[in-house]
């Protein structure tokens, strides 16, 4: 009875030896056919959870890549609006500037005049422009609301928001893909500083404002600079707040105007009786300046107050121009970023690649060794087996 036990016990121990070796073999096979060293999670648990971990970062660093690609193209077609905004102003400045000569006819102030509208049109055209995915580029992050509109007295209004949509292109980083209207083309800084010039001047007066300063920002009042003559016979000036006179000097060019927060500079010959009055503003619109130089090419009086008001409108022009060559070249600062954040996923990627291939990727001649090995184990168990299992007392008999 017990050798019988036994020799049932011994042929249970080799089939079980012959389905190790044969689950041996499968495996190889499965891991020639698939490439890959860990074929299930008891392979190697702790490499399999380093392999999940590595996975999760690539596909991380996949979203930032196409984050990426995202950000820049839209700000490729960001770059392109405001480059043109640099050529409309440019060509604007350039006609108004034309215009200050004296010889030009009335005929040729209104071609002038056509050709300043048509920019004008050509301008709000690109503010409402709208992107690939039918999104207005300027409306902040109203992007399906068209941001500018005239409003009843044909001045240009801004119905977007002041915020900028974001992307995250890291764990750490956002980086925005727009800019708002109102601080694109509506909030351009003052190049004479607090205060925009309504010119009063004598026929032959060639007076201009060249700076108004006010470094008191609570102070709203409006001035008055009136060049009036002293008693002495001298040159001098009368400076009035919201109508009140508050200050009568005698006039040095190379001091100006100073009153308290105020201080005023101009440039060129005045006549007395010239009067420069000043209306706070630390920023103006493009809008406005356009909608300026038609309105005052309408019914053109060359005189002096003409004239000043052209050169007002050439110097806002260009400031606008360097207004959205700052912008331009913060548009390229972020594009920079992003081509440096690109470059740094993709090093990310190829490092994580390569962990990964060490830790999944199969040495085939290792396996292939391995394979032959367990082919060969088996087939000596077999052979083994078939000659144990006739083995009886019988054949010595």
């Amino acid at each position: 009875m017990l050798n019988r036990i036994s020799s049932f016990y011994n042929h249970q121990l080799v089939q079980d030896n012959f389905r190790s070796q044969e689950n041996k073999i499968h495996h190889n096979q499965l891991q020639l056919t698939s490439g890959n060293k860990l074929i299930q999670a008891s392979d190697n648990p702790l490499d399999i959870h380093y392999i999940q971990n590595v996975n999760q970062q690539l596909e991380e660093l996949k979203q930032y890549i196409d984050s990426i690609e995202l950000v820049r193209n839209r700000l490729v077609n960001h770059e392109i609006i405001i480059s043109n905004a640099e050529t409309f102003s440019d060509e604007a400045k350039r006609i108004v500037m034309s215009m200050i000569n004296a010889s030009l006819s009335h005929e040729d102030m209104q071609v002038k005049s056509i050709e300043i509208q048509e920019i004008a049109n050509n301008f709000i055209k690109l503010a409402n422009f709208k992107d690939t995915s039918d999104s207005y580029v300027f409306s902040g992050t109203k992007s399906k609301n068209q941001p500018f509109f005239f409003n009843k007295d044909k001045k240009v209004v801004y119905l977007g928001d002041n915020a900028q949509r974001t992307v995250k292109i890291s764990n750490n980083l956002e980086i925005a893909i727009n800019d708002p209207g109102s601080t694109v083309f509506m909030e351009i800084h003052n190049p004479y500083g607090d205060f925009e010039p309504q010119y009063h001047l004598q026929y032959s007066s060639k007076l201009l404002l060249e700076s108004a300063i006010n470094s008191d920002d609570n102070d709203q009042s409006s001035y008055a600079v009136k060049f009036i003559d002293m008693v002495d016979g001298n040159s001098g000036y009368q400076l009035e707040k919201d109508g009140q006179v508050v200050k009568v000097d005698k006039f040095d060019p190379s001091k100006g105007i100073q009153y308290e927060n105020i201080s005023v500079q101009v440039k060129n010959q005045f006549t007395t009786g010239d009067c420069i009055f000043l209306k706070p503003r630390k920023t103006y619109s493009i809008f406005d300046t356009f909608q300026n130089i038609i309105e005052l090419t309408k019914n053109p009086i060359k005189n002096a107050n003409f004239i000043a008001k052209l050169h007002q409108i050439t110097q806002e022009f260009h400031t606008a121009f360097i207004h959205f060559n700052k912008v331009h070249s913060d548009i390229g600062i972020r594009m920079s970023t992003l081509d440096a954040q690109e470059e740094q996923h993709k090093d990310f990627q190829l490092t994580f690649k390569k962990i990964k291939s060490n830790l999944e990727d199969l040495d085939y001649t290792e396996v292939v060794i391995e394979l032959n090995d367990n082919l060969k184990a088996l087939q000596i168990s077999q052979i083994a087996f078939n000659k144990t299992k006739d083995l009886t007392l019988f054949n010595y008999i």
